[in-house]
């Protein structure tokens, strides 16, 4: 997947996948416009529980909308915390 610029709740973020050191399968999600001059990035991710560590890529990609759905999340999350601010 190459990564995509997107807009949620009025708020920029870049979403990027990538491989962890392991192998897995997961994405980057920074927010282009945050409350600090740096960029604010976390990562998630799908992992099949009993695995050994190891999830297949089919089983860990995302959908465009799961990835759109923890973005939305974060922000909730993150105007939540802030007393509704933004």
């Amino acid at each position: 997947m190459k990564p995509f610029e997107v807009t949620v709740e009025c708020e920029l973020f870049r979403i990027s996948e990538r491989r962890q050191p392991g192998g897995a399968l997961s994405y980057d999600i920074a927010w282009l416009d945050g409350p600090t001059e740096r960029a604010y990035v976390f990562t998630v991710g799908k992992f099949t529980v009993g695995s050994e560590g190891h999830t297949s890529d089919a089983e860990a990609r995302m959908t465009e909308e799961e990835l759109l759905d923890e973005v939305r999340g974060f922000v909730l999350s993150w105007r939540a915390g802030e007393g509704g601010g933004a």
